[in-house]
Formats: C-alpha cells, structure tokens, sequence
C-alpha cells in the first residue's frame, strides 16, 4: 500500500501526537511518530509487482489487516547507524561493539514505546521480528564482524548479515538489500518539509541539530 500525506495533515495530528510521544519529546520524535501513524492507517494506493514493474490496482484502497510487522532492531543489532562507523573510525571494534550494546539497552525506552504506541493508536498491532527473542539472541551470541563491516560502502557494510540472507535466501528482496539505510523521516520526505518551512532550509535546520530540539509544547513545560 503506497500511502501519501501533507505537512497540513500532520499538523492537524500534532496535539494527538504529542500525547503519545510522551515521554520522547524532540522534534525527530515528532517527524517519526508522525511518518508511522500515517502509514499504519494503511489507506492509500494498492501496488503489486506485475511484468517486471510495479502497477496500481486500486486508487483508494483501505488494507484489513490488524497486525504491522516493524524493523525496529535491526539498526541497533547489527551496525545500522551512520554513527556505528564514526564509533569504528575513532575506536576500531572494541568501540564499535560497546555502542551496539549501548543502543540495544536503551532501545526499549528510547523507541519502541513511542512506535508502539502511535502504530496501536491506529487499531494495529505492532509486531517486531528483529526483536524475537530467539532472533535477538542469536544477534547477541554473534561477532560484531559478522553482523556489520563499516570498512565496506554503506548499503554493503551496515546490517551486513541481514544484507546477506536478503540477498541469498529470501526471493525478491535482491534489490532491496543493497539499498543504504534512510530514516523514515528523510525517506517519507517529512523533514525536508517540516524544516524547510520551521527553520528557513535543511541547512539552517541541520546547524541547529533541528532533530535533537525539544519540541516548543515540551520546552515550555520543562521551563
């Protein structure tokens, strides 16, 4: 399902949103908690793959499905984020594994009640295969070098072991594992949006490390 949406129609969700932010309170939480609502209303243009490409067989199609599975852990596990090869350059592999660690411990507060909460707030149950019990230790029991390669590109390196069964075992995911990692606030193109009209350009937005600002209800409060 192909969902679309307007800088208007989050702005609309914004007080709801705020409410189940709570306790995240940035202005990436906004742009993320906002990206994943939308797309669990699962209502927009039904897509399926047909002769090689990709046509639309519905224009106005609402999906029944109550459960979403989520890739939440996958960065987290297996060296995903841009700042995993920063950790790498400056600390090798012992810096590498212990900021691994560091995410997967705080992944429970930071992320996943925040999703879970937006996704559930649309009648959908959230699901999170990366983070199977089984899964997640498998992931713990490997070697950092197995699970991420930061001197390989990105789209290469990072996820590197989910990049590898993508690729070998799993059919028509070929393509998509080669694919470097956006955030669903950059990929769903929220954040352009949102801080070309609140901070005057991307770049203005990016020297004010708009991502990390405390949203304006929040600040006030903490003042």
């Amino acid at each position: 399902v192909e969902v679309d949406s307007t800088l208007q129609e989050v702005d609309a969700m914004r007080s709801r949103l705020l409410q189940l932010l709570q306790p995240t309170e940035t202005i990436m939480d906004l742009n993320i908690g906002a990206s994943l609502s939308i797309a669990a209303r699962c209502k927009g243009r039904l897509k399926r793959f047909q002769d090689g490409g990709i046509v639309t067989v519905s224009e106005d199609y609402t999906s029944a499905a109550r459960v979403i599975l989520c890739g939440q852990g996958a960065d987290e596990q297996c060296g995903g984020y841009g700042r995993h090869k920063t950790k790498f350059q400056n600390g090798g592999w012992p810096a590498l594994s212990k900021e691994i660690e560091h995410d997967v411990n705080r992944l429970w507060r930071r992320n996943l009640g925040r999703d879970d909460r937006v996704i559930s707030d649309q009648g959908r149950e959230a699901r999170f295969p990366f983070l199977d019990e089984d899964v997640a230790l498998s992931l713990h029991k490997m070697a950092v070098e197995v699970k991420c390669d930061p001197l390989k590109p990105l789209g290469e390196g990072d996820k590197q072991v989910l990049r590898v069964m993508a690729k070998n075992f799993l059919p028509g995911l070929a393509r998509a594992s080669q694919r470097p990692k956006r955030a669903i606030q950059f990929g769903t193109r929220i954040a352009k949006l949102a801080n070309a009209r609140d901070f005057g350009s991307n770049r203005a937005a990016n020297m004010a490390s708009a991502g990390s600002v405390v949203l304006p209800e929040f600040d006030a409060v903490g003042r």
